[in-house]
Formats: C-alpha cells, sequence, structure tokens
C-alpha cells in the first residue's frame, strides 16, 4: 500500500492511502508551514531562472535572485512570483514559464513604462502632460 509505515513527522503508523503523513497537522508542520513553502518557491524560482539562461535577457544582469523576474511576452495565466511557485503544481508552472523571459526589475521596467525614459523627460518635461492628470491648485 505505502510505502513508509510511519508518519515522516511524529512517526505515528500510517493507515489507507497516507503514504508520509498520519495527519493535517503533520502535514502543515512541515510541508505547508509558510518557511517550508517560501524554500520551496526560491528552490524553484532558481530552477526556472536558470532554465531561461540564468541572467536578464537584455543586460545581462545576474546578481540577486529578488531582482529578477519573469516578463510574460504573450499575456499571463497567473504571476510567477515565490507564492505561485511554491504552492502550484509544476505542470501549470512549465507552461506559464514557457511565455517568458527573463528580465531584471530595471529592464522589466522599462519594458513596461517606455514613456518614462529620464532621458526624454529632462529634455521635454512636458512629455508627461498628456499622460499625467492636472494637478491639484490649493
Amino acid at each position: 500500500m505505502n510505502n513508509r509505515s510511519n508518519c515522516s513527522v511524529c512517526g505515528s503508523v500510517l493507515s489507507g492511502k497516507q503514504t508520509l503523513f498520519c495527519s493535517l497537522k503533520c502535514k502543515n508542520a512541515t510541508h505547508q508551514s509558510y518557511p517550508a513553502q517560501r524554500k520551496r518557491g526560491i528552490k524553484r524560482k532558481l530552477h526556472f531562472i536558470e532554465k531561461l539562461g540564468g541572467k536578464c535577457s537584455r543586460c545581462g544582469y545576474a546578481k540577486n535572485l529578488a531582482a529578477l523576474a519573469f516578463h510574460h511576452i504573450n499575456g499571463k495565466e497567473f504571476q510567477l512570483d515565490v507564492r505561485a511557485l511554491s504552492n502550484r503544481k509544476v505542470d501549470p508552472i512549465l507552461k506559464e514559464v514557457a511565455k517568458c523571459i527573463l528580465l531584471c526589475h530595471n529592464c522589466h521596467a522599462e519594458v513596461h513604462n517606455p514613456k518614462l525614459n529620464l532621458a526624454k523627460l529632462l529634455i521635454e518635461p512636458t512629455a508627461l502632460t498628456t499622460e499625467l492628470p492636472p494637478p491639484n491648485v490649493l
């Protein structure tokens, strides 16, 4: 029936279809706890970042895991953050990662906000007036 005869947390005898944990309490203590989810999410993010080349596809940045983001090219089903990576099954994550390129947060911001180019705004400060609401007059 099962490969293990005892709960991996408390050592209680397993019964029925139980394979690792004897109860939800034991499962939540290790697998579902916040530290376990965070560790799983970071491990998965690292795996998928390496799968996409390990660095920003635009500028080559490859220093900090938190500074790298998955940029969806053609729409998205869900966001690929550490929480989503830790709590979803691997197959949907693989399908979502296939729609992405890897960008650092600076390049990601530039891709999503090309009109906020500092060089252009410093030369032509009125470039934003069409996008911003009129200032509040006191």
